[in-house]
C-alpha cells in the first residue's frame, strides 16, 4: 500500500512544530539569571529590564512553555547570579535530566506498549541527543535498555503482575481476582465498625465491575447479610425509639393536666376575691396569685418542652424509617428466602406546644388498630369451602337420608 503524501507531510509538520518549542524553550533557559532573595526564595529566570529600584524577571513553567512577568524590588534581593554559558548548559542539562528522572518503571504491573514508545522515543533519546557526552549518558542508556526489554515483553502478549509476567488475559484476571478482594476486606472491615451503608458500596463495586464469578458470589452474600444485619440494628432503633414516643405521650398527658389544674385555679384566683382558706385582697390575695400563677407557667413549660422532645423524637423515627425501607431494599436485592418488613407505625400526636396560649392542650392520642376490612371476609369463606367442602357434602346427605326416613315412617 503507499504512503499517504499528505499524512507523510502533516507528520512532518508535527515534528517540527515541537522541535522548534524545544529550542524555544531551551533557549529561554539559556538566557536565564538567578535572583536569591532575601528570605530564601530563588527565581531562576530572564532578567528583561532593571533599574535603581527593581527587577523585571521573565520567569517560565512547564518546560518553558508557560512564562510570567514578576517584578522585584532590589531591597528584597540578597544576590543576583548571571551564569557563563558553560553554566547555562550544565544547569539546563541537569534540569532536563529531572524530567527523564521522573519516568521509573512499575515493579508490581506493566503499561500498554504505546506508553513504553512514547517515553523511551520523545524523553530518553531527545536527552541523549543534546547531551551526547553528559555525565548521565550512561544512566539514560540503561533506562532505554530497561524499558525496551519491558516493552517487548508486552509487544509479546504478555503483562506483568508482581515479579511475574503472564499471558495478557490471566494477568488481567488476576489483577482483577486482587482488586476484587481488597474491596471484600474493606468492605467486612467497614461491617465490623458497623458503618453499613459504607460496607454495602464495597460489595455492590465488586457485584457492579467484576467480570469473575466467584467474587460476584461472594460480594451478593456478604451483601445480603449486611443488610439484615443493617436492618436488624435500625429494628432494635426502631422499638427503642417507639418506647420513648410513649413515654413522652405518657408525659404530655400528666404535663397537659397539671396545666389545666393550675388554669383553672388561677381563672378562680381572678375570678374571686375570697379564696377557701379565707385570704381577701391585699397582700395575701397578690402572693396566692402570684403562687397559683407561677405553677400555671410552670405545667406550662413542661408541657412545651414535652411536646417539644415528642416532635424530636417523631422526626427522628421518620429517618429511621426512610433508613429501614432502604436497607429492606438492599436485603431483598440478592436475599436467599423472602425478608418480612413490617415497620411499626406510630401515629402522630396533635400537640401544640405554645407557651402563651392560655387554652389547654389536646392531648395526645394514639390511632387505635382498625378492624379488618369487611372485603376480607368473603376471601376467608371461600378458603373454609374449598378446604372443607368434602364434610358439607357428608353432612347434607347425612341430613337428607335421616329426613327420608322420618318421612317415611310418617
Amino acid at each position: 500500500m503507499k504512503p499517504n503524501p499528505t499524512s507523510a507531510f502533516q507528520s512532518r509538520a508535527w515534528i517540527a512544530f515541537h522541535c522548534l518549542l524545544l529550542v524555544t524553550a531551551l533557549g529561554a533557559f539559556a538566557r536565564a539569571d538567578t535572583l536569591r532573595l532575601k528570605d530564601g526564595t530563588v527565581l531562576e529566570g530572564n532578567i528583561m529590564s532593571e533599574d535603581k529600584t527593581q527587577f523585571v524577571i521573565e520567569l517560565r513553567f512547564a518546560s518553558g512553555t508557560i512564562s510570567t512577568k514578576q517584578i522585584v524590588k532590589k531591597a528584597d534581593v540578597a544576590q543576583v547570579i548571571h551564569l557563563t554559558p558553560e553554566q547555562k548548559a550544565q544547569r539546563d542539562m541537569e534540569k532536563m535530566f529531572e524530567q527523564v528522572q521522573e519516568y521509573q518503571l512499575d515493579p508490581n504491573t506493566s503499561e500498554p506498549q504505546s506508553y513504553y514508545d512514547h517515553v523511551i522515543n520523545d524523553v530518553f533519546r531527545p536527552f541523549l541527543r543534546l547531551y551526547p557526552q553528559s555525565t548521565h549518558e550512561e544512566e539514560v542508556n540503561q533506562k532505554i535498555a530497561e524499558w525496551t526489554t519491558e516493552r517487548d515483553q508486552v509487544a509479546g502478549g504478555l503483562a506483568r503482575v508482581g515479579n511475574e509476567w503472564l499471558p495478557r488475559a490471566e494477568a488481567e484476571k488476576r489483577v482483577e481476582l486482587a482488586r476484587s478482594q481488597r474491596l471484600l476486606d474493606q468492605g467486612q472491615a467497614l461491617l465490623v465498625q458497623s458503618n453499613f451503608s459504607q460496607a454495602l458500596d464495597q460489595f455492590k463495586a465488586v457485584i457492579a465491575a467484576s467480570n469473575l464469578p466467584e467474587p460476584v458470589k461472594e460480594a451478593k452474600h456478604l451483601y445480603a447479610e449486611t443488610s439484615l444485619q443493617w436492618y436488624d440494628v435500625l429494628e432494635h432503633q426502631q422499638q427503642s425509639l417507639s418506647d420513648e414516643i410513649k413515654l413522652y405521650n405518657d408525659r404530655m398527658d400528666r404535663t397537659l393536666q397539671k396545666r389545666r389544674v393550675a388554669d383553672s385555679k388561677l381563672r378562680e384566683a381572678n375570678r374571686s376575691g375570697t379564696q377557701a382558706d379565707g385570704s381577701t385582697s391585699g397582700p395575701d390575695r397578690a402572693a396566692l396569685l402570684s403562687k397559683v400563677q407561677a405553677e400555671y407557667d410552670h405545667a406550662t413549660a413542661e408541657n412545651a418542652d414535652a411536646a417539644a422532645h415528642l416532635t424530636a423524637l417523631r422526626r427522628q423515627l421518620t429517618s429511621l424509617e426512610q433508613t429501614m425501607a432502604q436497607a429492606h431494599s438492599c436485603a431483598v436485592l440478592y436475599a436467599v428466602s423472602p425478608l418480612p418488613f413490617n415497620p411499626q407505625q406510630v401515629q402522630p400526636v396533635n400537640v401544640q406546644p405554645s407557651v402563651a396560649s392560655q387554652q389547654p392542650l389536646s392531648a395526645g392520642t394514639t390511632t387505635p388498630e382498625q378492624p379488618p376490612s369487611e372485603s376480607t371476609f368473603p376471601r376467608h369463606l371461600g378458603q373454609l369451602f374449598a378446604r372443607y367442602w368434602i364434610y358439607g357434602v357428608a353432612v347434607l346427605v347425612g341430613g337428607l337420608w335421616v329426613l327420608s326416613r322420618l318421612t317415611t315412617k310418617h
